[in-house]
């Protein structure tokens, strides 16, 4: 019975993760097997940042083994393709849909953006579940933009409100993405393409896609019932905008 049971024992610690023996904290969802962009059906959501490990078979009843592809190499100001993937370079074979901007997040601007005639929304309200930054030192922490998109769209959605910043970027869609995977930033990642936006607009040139210009754009970031946050993206200045003024520009985002 003892050679049993050491056996057994045996076989479980050959199945378990190295990590997870050693009871470490890991922090690398592609180490954990979550290679997929977004949940294609009988996924699991990694318990952080944006991935999914994803179950997919074929007609045949078997297993798509078709590879996912790999941007763990992305760099900013590269250009990000239909399937995910991403390169310096423009990619003959492949359809251009976004710039990436951040690396640590995998997040990318499209191509396109509203015209300056758009209001992030039609009235004044407070939206409850999203938080009234007031602060312009604190509001570049706010990373939530798609979460942020979600709980605006929702809510005016239930009450009968419209919305167009939001309603723009969840309509907005591209070959290899659909509506609502796009998300109006969060004034941490607006900031974030300023502060890239040399490098964003070499890319954009290259694949024909609008530059970033010296406009003020839309955060989904909430100052309070009448106001969101502006930035200036001639100057750098932050500022607490009429959440009806119609002079605002807007630029979707994706986490790919």
């Amino acid at each position: 019975m003892r050679k049993i049971i050491l056996s057994l024992s045996a076989a479980l610690l050959a199945s378990t993760p190295v990590w997870a023996i050693n009871c470490q904290v890991e922090t690398n969802c592609t180490t954990l097997g979550y290679t997929s962009s977004k949940d294609e059906g009988n996924c699991l959501k990694c318990p952080f940042g944006n991935q999914w490990a994803c179950l997919k078979n074929d007609s045949s009843g078997q297993e798509d083994t078709t590879p996912t592809p790999d941007y763990s190499n992305c760099k900013i100001g590269d250009i990000l393709y239909s399937d995910m993937s991403c390169n310096a370079n423009m990619v003959a074979s492949k359809t251009p849909i976004g710039v990436v901007f951040d690396t640590t997040n995998h997040l990318a601007i499209g191509l396109n953006q509203s015209s300056s005639d758009i209001r992030w929304s039609s009235d004044t309200f407070d939206v409850p579940g999203l938080s009234n930054i007031t602060s312009s030192w604190t509001v570049t922490a706010d990373w939530q933009g798609k979460n942020n998109t979600r709980v605006v769209l929702e809510f005016c959605k239930a009450n009968g409100k419209s919305c167009p910043a939001f309603e723009y970027v969840n309509s907005y869609k591209t070959e290899g993405t659909i509506a609502g995977d796009w998300y109006l930033p969060a004034f941490g990642e607006l900031n974030a393409i300023y502060d890239n936006k040399d490098v964003l607009n070499i890319a954009l040139g290259k694949i024909g896609g609008t530059k970033v210009g010296a406009d003020l754009y839309w955060s989904s970031s909430e100052v309070s019932e009448h106001r969101a946050w502006v930035l200036d993206f001639n100057n750098g200045n932050v500022n607490p905008g009429d959440k009806y003024f119609d002079g605002n520009c807007v630029r979707p985002v994706l986490a790919f």
